[in-house]
């Protein structure tokens, strides 16, 4: 091509207008004709039915009109809650002159990336190569063949029509070069999709020194990663916050806390409602991109809970049920499943559409609505006469909720109910409000976050009613969404459609595996892991390209759609696909249920390690995975002998005491704390380094087995053993302490190596 694809003014205005990533779901015009996107299941597709735009589905009646047409094609890719994707479709999609112009010259598809991420992260990646940067909308322009050739995201509609029109002469004119270019984007996309690293030798050490290079990106003075747009980016923080937990590392471990505390206390935080929204637009947390995703409530979530057991700190556990109230009152269906997300656009008082309006307050709506309380929560909340977003103000605090009980002279638990009793009655005022679009579609994947949360939750908080919301929603992914030809990823008004992909499969492993773990005492969940036994099997069989020696790491998806087969690495808003599968073959490896997923966890651990350490911050899911694989899991729930023996762990620090509850299975049984014979390693309990009294143990059971004749010392069933917590010499910052559980497990015919449980007490 003699000029290159695009014309400097063409790039030049590009540049200026395409860095956005944005919703505005309003009222489709039916009194258009509808397009071809007229009966597909998707909230996204449906808010663009009657456009004049007369988009297609992906598939293979557009792909095939582009080809015997020789048109190229207009490639959108968005969400039904995004912002810039409803700003770009008032602005270009509903234009006349620009549906015409696209339907005389190209043919039109449009994609959900929330049912298709395969698609999404694949045309994510050519945006990213042509263009610099990326988001969504997501708009890319193929050759009628298929190969991407240019792309952008959110273009204003001048800056849009002048690019149809540039696209549309030199495809005309230069189509030959633009083939070309197509082509070789295509192949450098490809080859990137599924590039091998080699494989590295994934020490503790090397774990270790990827954790703590975290530290580098840390705001200091706000928490979190980076300045502005801050994401969560939850999957390097649970990372960072199991690497605290096993070394001990107290800056780790005030890193994640300092995130959290970040958006605890900023506008990301939806203090009147619960949970959170997506991320912020500026390094303080305070003004957030206000759409609610269910993913970050899941992950957040999890975050918040895992701090509480770690701390103690009363905030974290009051976010994160607050988050949970959120979701079991207004994210769930009827069945039971979660819904995806809520819109960020919402209507003002004048009927005007735009973002924030449900969530912004002033001076004037809080004193009419709080009375005497009015002054007390303007000033806990930041509420001005001038406001942090268009004269109105995003609620946030200025400090932690436990600086602001001492000013006040009572503790951080009456301020907090303090400040619930506010935000009870600043809700029932916002139901008035018109509410923004809620996306009421099931996305299994997402489900799965939600639901291995909800899980460990019901233990932490000892809220059975989390545990059944859990396997409400496992219930109806297995009845309603497993169909005769497998697992589907999408339901919407009760209609299951799109094949499932990698995320999944093994995120419905991983949460029927976290049910298993957080059974409530007395029942009996093996079904459960049975059933993630069944997922695994069936991931792996969909997923690995076994003529591929090279690498045992797992494709997104069994199809291979759009350019070409993708393998993904990177954690996103959620986990990758591979560290979801490498941590559910871990899990069953880890719970008895055979060598054969060791054994994959291992190799694709090894086809993941050489990824891993060029971006902790993309890869942390995966380091925590192989940590788990290597060394075991942390936290209140631990199995050890291969799943024989499950310990739980509670840390009571109302009364500086540990307990821990070692369940063993039947046909096993743990050595006693006084052996009878020298050679059988007792179970020991060390606190602060110092073994616990003799009496703490329980009483053994005296019996002979089939490899030992002579009588033995053990215990079988369920055991309990406590530990006193030392005090905390006054004066002194709180210092790390370590509580090791020793014990060996045997059957009746072998001993096992001995294991330890470490649990750190902050």
């Amino acid at each position: 091509m003699k000029s290159g694809i695009l014309s400097t003014t063409f790039l030049g205005l590009f540049l200026m207008v395409s860095s956005g990533e944005t919703n505005a779901a309003g009222t489709p015009d039916t009194s258009r004709e509808a397009n071809h996107l007229l009966g597909v299941e998707s909230p996204y597709l449906q808010q663009h039915v009657y456009n004049p735009v007369d988009w297609y589905p992906w598939g293979k009646e557009a792909l095939d009109k582009a080809r015997i047409e020789g048109k190229p094609i207009f490639l959108s890719i968005g969400y039904s809650t995004c912002h810039w994707c409803h700003v770009m479709a008032r602005e270009s999609f509903e234009d006349e002159q620009i549906g015409k112009y696209l339907n005389e010259n190209f043919v039109s598809i449009k994609i959900d990336r929330e049912r298709r991420p395969d698609l999404d992260e694949q045309f994510m990646l050519v945006t990213q190569v042509v263009a610099g940067n990326g988001g969504w909308p997501n708009s890319v322009f193929l050759t009628s063949d298929g190969d991407p050739f240019y792309a952008g995201t959110y273009f204003p509609p001048d800056v849009f029509m002048n690019i149809l029109g540039q696209v549309n002469d030199l495809w005309k004119n230069e189509n030959a070069d633009i083939r070309g270019e197509g082509v070789r984007i295509a192949g450098i996309i490809k080859n990137y999709m599924n590039r091998t690293e080699a494989a590295k030798n994934l020490t503790p050490e090397v774990i270790r020194s990827a954790a703590r290079s975290l530290l580098s990106n840390i705001d200091e003075f706000n928490g979190g990663f980076g300045v502005a747009p801050k994401f969560p980016q939850e999957s390097a923080l649970l990372f960072m916050l199991d690497q605290a937990e096993r070394d001990g590392d107290r800056q780790l471990l005030n890193s994640v806390t300092k995130a959290l505390d970040g958006m605890i206390k900023g506008g990301i935080h939806d203090h009147v409602g619960g949970g959170f929204h997506r991320y912020s637009t500026d390094p303080e947390w305070h003004v957030p991109h206000f759409e609610k995703m269910l993913y970050n409530q899941a992950m957040i979530g999890r975050l918040l809970v895992k701090a509480w057991l770690a701390t103690g700190e009363i905030r974290f556990k009051h976010a994160a049920i607050r988050t949970f109230d959120y979701v079991l009152g207004e994210m769930r269906d009827e069945k039971g499943g979660f819904y995806s997300a809520e819109d960020a656009d919402s209507l003002s008082v004048s009927g005007e559409e735009g973002e924030g309006f449900f969530y912004i307050w002033t001076p004037e709506q809080m004193s009419r609505i709080l009375g005497d309380d009015a002054s007390f929560a303007m000033n806990a909340l930041g509420v001005t006469p001038e406001g942090n977003f268009e004269g109105s103000t995003v609620l946030h605090m200025s400090e932690l909720p436990s600086i602001s009980a001492k000013k006040t002279g009572i503790d951080e638990a009456q301020y907090l109910q303090r400040l619930d009793g506010i935000y009870l009655k600043l809700y029932k005022e916002r139901k008035k409000r018109t509410a923004p679009h809620k996306d009421k579609k099931i996305v299994v994947a997402w489900n799965a976050m939600m639901i291995e949360t909800l899980a460990e939750a019901s233990r932490a908080f000892n809220r059975d009613d989390y545990y059944r919301a859990a396997e409400d929603a496992t219930r109806y992914i297995l009845d309603e969404m497993m169909g005769e030809d497998g697992l589907k990823r999408v339901s919407f008004e009760g209609s299951i459609g799109v094949e499932a992909q990698l995320p999944d499969h093994a995120g419905l492993g991983k949460a029927l595996i976290s049910l298993y773990d957080y059974t409530p005492s007395g029942h009996d969940a093996s079904h459960y892991l049975s059933k993630a036994n069944d997922i695994a099997n069936e991931t792996t069989r969909r997923y690995v390209n076994e003529k591929n020696s090279s690498s045992s790491a797992y494709a997104m998806s069994a199809s291979g759609d759009g350019i070409g087969r993708f393998i993904p690495y990177a954690d996103s808003e959620v986990p990758s696909g591979n560290a979801l599968a490498l941590s559910m073959l871990t899990g069953l490896s880890k719970r008895g249920n055979g060598p054969q997923f060791a054994q994959k966890a291992t190799l694709l651990a090894a086809s993941l390690s050489g990824h891993v350490l060029t971006s902790p911050v993309s890869t942390g899911y995966t380091l925590l995975s192989a940590n788990a694989l290597s060394h075991g899991d942390v936290g209140n729930v631990r199995f050890l002998a291969d799943g024989a023996v499950r310990v739980g762990t509670t840390i009571d620090r109302a009364n500086s005491r540990i307990d821990f509850l070692i369940e063993v299975k039947e046909g096993w049984h743990i050595n006693a704390n006084v052996p009878l014979e020298e050679y059988f390693i007792p179970t020991q309990l060390f606190v602060g380094g110092k073994e616990v009294p003799g009496e703490v143990y329980p009483d053994a059971l005296v019996k002979s087995l089939k490899f030992n004749d002579k009588p033995m010392a053990l215990y079988e069933g369920e055991i309990s053993l406590s530990g006193e917590l030392p005090a905390k010499p006054d004066g002194q910052e709180k210092s790390v302490g370590k509580v090791v559980l020793k014990l060996q497990a045997c059957s009746d015919q072998i001993c096992l190596l001995p294991e330890e449980v470490v649990v750190r007490i902050w």
